[in-house]
């Protein structure tokens, strides 16, 4: 029985390693299989090769010219029995392999009249249980398109960590102990009994800004004061300057909702802000009123509830939501606490409780494995305040353990600027023992997204909300839609508009590597003609439109294939990539980079563009050339959806 290589890109490589090594053993040179395999990469450009050997590295090793070491293994090299290749070529130190189409397509082919839609997502030999917690928002206003960024990236890893075998379970942390939670409880409450009109998260959202107004408008006037009698204009101007851009703020949330905002500003009146906000985030902490207890807990799920519908326009679910102060309740921060006290780190720092990582940093297993700075000193980690509230990183060293109970690895994803928090919590729990972890535990860093001409700030208020630029970005994609299916039922335009607008948010907002700005341009984002999401639709739809036309099940006897076609180079630039396809969906699971296959969804569709502008397809004359090419479309067809279904986006069979 013939065994089916559902890699074939992966097992050419190893072929070439293996005949590669059987050549240089026999010559005496000690080099691993393995070391050869990992030093094959591709060739700049398509006439050099497909796979490319650099030989100076090893020829250095050997200590041998890299000519003779080249000259050697092409005297050795036996094409009939290293079947998979076609062709050498050498280039400088390169030697550079062309694959043998046939061999390609055939065992390609296979595969795909084997396993199908399965092709290309490799099982993991290993499956680990993952945690992915990820968006975790403020519960204090409606998600941003920042928020955005953060809930697709963290929805489509554990998409495609699920897909590789693992056991991923998703995580939203609700942090209701925060400052940002006291100011909009504070609002709340000196409004008294408030209920929510429209969707809450908009509707609280005015009150937090609204209420982070009066309190900086009540402090920079003082400032300006004190400033005007110190004669420091230098200083008044600069604060006068910002006290106007505050009232600037009130006035914005006054044209939302007027009686809202005046009646906040007419109770907020005289009090002193900072006092109050800190006595509710103790007092919540401390379960001192229950009254407290009741209002920031039920503005907090008001906001979520909010939070669940944007998320589920996007295709966006959790298995749990954990509330911050429930670690808190249980005891659980009061264990981190009395762990922490009996770690030889714990130190008094600036007056409170804290962990030093002076000692812990020295060890350069601590900074490899936790992939420490190696210039930057990560300071002590204060643990409780002089009030005896905790801080966040306690709680979250606290939620760090509970996630690990049932997992192998946690990934956080967390914005770039929580990169020295994230360090902390991973050297705190080295501090008190938990090795595992620490070692274990990834900080998933994203940067913001930018919007030309918008400056964002979430207490002000002005921010693009998700739920706004979803409907706008359904909005365009029916725009477009319109434009080029006039004909087209309503119904039709608006359901493709739906999956065309929120396909193109999705897949732009994971298209650039997480560790890099991301730029939203709208003109790119609902580009047809180029890399975007409605482009992969579109061709996925184009691919599914021929299949259909030809009106017969996709399924013949290989044999009977004209493998001849695939010489040509557009068809054998298009065979290449698909056999390459599995290859980069484990680079994009195991190294938790999605944006590979965006760039591969990119290559593809315009490879396949480029063949069904220059190659006939239905029409072609030659029945084994056609159902040739009907091969490769189908399988187009297949590593399309599945791109599309790993980036949480809808597969439209018609555009």
């Amino acid at each position: 029985m013939k065994v089916i290589v559902e890699d074939v890109y992966d097992h050419i490589l190893r072929e070439i390693a293996n005949s590669t090594w059987n050549i240089w053993s026999k010559a005496g040179f000690e080099v691993s299989i393995n070391d050869i395999y990992e030093s094959l990469e591709e060739p700049p450009l398509e006439k050099f090769g497909d796979i490319a050997l650099p030989t100076f590295r090893f020829s250095k090793k050997f200590k041998v010219n890299y000519k003779e070491l080249i000259s050697k293994t092409l005297r050795e090299l036996d094409l009939r029995r290293l079947r998979v290749i076609s062709r050498v070529n050498v280039i400088g130190g390169y030697i550079n392999f062309f694959i043998n189409e046939e061999y390609a397509a055939k065992e390609l082919f296979q595969t795909i009249s084997n396993i199908g839609y399965s092709y290309g997502l490799k099982t993991a030999e290993k499956p680990l249980r993952i945690v992915v917690e990820h968006t975790s928002a403020n519960p204090v206003h409606p998600l941003h398109i920042g928020h955005g960024r953060n809930a697709i990236l963290g929805d489509v890893l554990s998409r495609i960590l699920t897909k590789r075998g693992h056991r991923v379970i998703r995580r939203f942390y609700i942090n209701d102990m925060g400052r940002q939670v006291a100011i909009l409880a504070y609002g709340c409450l000196a409004l008294g009994s408030v209920q929510p009109t429209g969707k809450p998260d908009h509707f609280y959202g005015i009150i937090y800004s609204a209420t982070n107004a009066v309190i900086e408008i009540d402090r920079l006037k003082k400032e300006l004061e004190e400033a005007r009698e110190k004669g420091d204009y230098v200083e008044a101007e600069k604060v006068n300057s910002e006290l106007l851009d505050w009232l600037n703020v009130l006035a914005e949330l006054k044209s939302k909702n007027n009686k809202l905002v005046m009646t906040l500003i007419e109770r907020l009146k005289g009090k002193d802000h900072e006092r109050e906000i800190q006595n509710i985030m103790r007092t919540y902490e401390k379960r001192l009123d229950e009254n407290i207890v009741k209002t920031v807990r039920r503005i907090c799920a008001d906001v979520i509830e909010g939070f669940k519908e944007t998320l589920g326009k996007m295709g966006v679910e959790f298995d749990y939501w954990d509330w911050e102060s429930d670690l808190v309740w249980r005891g659980i921060v009061d264990e981190v606490m009395a762990r922490a006290e009996k770690s030889p780190h714990f130190t008094t720092y600036k007056g409170a409780s804290a962990l030093d990582f002076s000692t812990l940093q020295k060890i350069s297993e601590v900074r490899e494995k936790l992939k420490l700075p190696k210039s930057f000193e990560i300071p002590p980690l204060i643990l409780r305040r002089s009030d005896g509230t905790t801080l966040y990183t306690t709680r979250d060293i606290a939620y760090s353990i509970v996630k690990f109970k049932n997992a192998d690895k946690v990934i956080n994803v967390i914005m770039s600027e929580q990169k020295l928090a994230q360090a902390q919590l991973r050297l705190a729990l080295l501090a008190l023992g938990y090795r595992r972890e620490a070692y274990n535990l990834i900080h998933y860093s994203y940067e913001i997204v930018n919007l030309p001409g918008v400056k964002m700030s979430g207490r002000k208020g002005r921010f693009v909300d998700l739920d706004s630029l979803i409907e706008e970005a359904i909005s365009r994609a029916y725009f477009e839609v319109s434009k080029r299916n006039p004909n087209m039922a309503e119904e039709w335009k608006e359901r493709i508009a739906r999956i065309v607008g929120l396909g193109a948010v999705r897949y732009a907002l994971v298209s650039v590597s997480a560790s890099k700005p991301l730029t939203f341009v709208w003109d790119n984002v609902l580009n047809f003609e180029k890399n975007s999401g409605p482009y992969i639709q579109y061709t996925y739809a184009r691919a599914i439109n021929i299949l259909k036309n030809y009106d017969k099940k996709v399924d013949f006897d290989l044999e009977t294939l004209d493998y001849n076609v695939l010489r040509k180079p557009i068809i054998r630039r298009l065979l290449i990539l698909l056999i390459k396809f599995p290859k980069t969906f484990t680079k994009a699971a195991d190294e938790l980079k999605p944006e590979c296959l965006v760039e591969y969804a990119g290559k593809l569709a315009d490879t396949f563009n480029s063949f069904y502008t220059a190659e006939p397809v239905i029409k072609e004359p030659d029945e084994g050339k056609k159902r040739t090419k009907l091969y490769i479309v189908k399988t187009v067809e297949i590593v399309l959806k599945n791109i599309l279904t790993l980036l949480g986006i809808e597969a439209p069979e018609k555009m």
